[in-house]
């Protein structure tokens, strides 16, 4: 087996995905913001429905971070372990 991969590049990419979570976790917040101050004003059957809809928006959206925080951590690990890894094998000359 060959391989080759830069550990460096995949901190720097875990630590860009690491930003662009925490960008989308701020945009979500103030949509959530948005859809709470609507559904404090709104009552009937089309704001119950709306209301269905957005906890179904919640479950999934809690889905897709969830995914983002495992793909960061992952990246994180990768570049932990690959830098060890080298690391090691150049004590083995050392």
């Amino acid at each position: 087996m060959r391989f080759e991969v830069d550990s460096e590049q995949v901190g720097m990419a875990s630590a860009a995905v690491a930003g662009s979570v925490a960008a989308v976790r701020a945009e979500v917040g103030g949509l959530v913001r948005n859809l709470d101050g609507l559904q404090a004003s709104w009552h009937g059957g089309a704001a119950t429905a709306f209301g269905g809809a957005v906890t179904q928006w919640r479950g999934a959206q809690a889905q897709v971070e969830a995914a983002l925080d495992a793909i960061q951590a992952a990246l994180a690990a990768t570049a932990q372990t690959y830098a060890d890894a080298e690391a090691a094998a150049t004590r083995l000359f050392t």
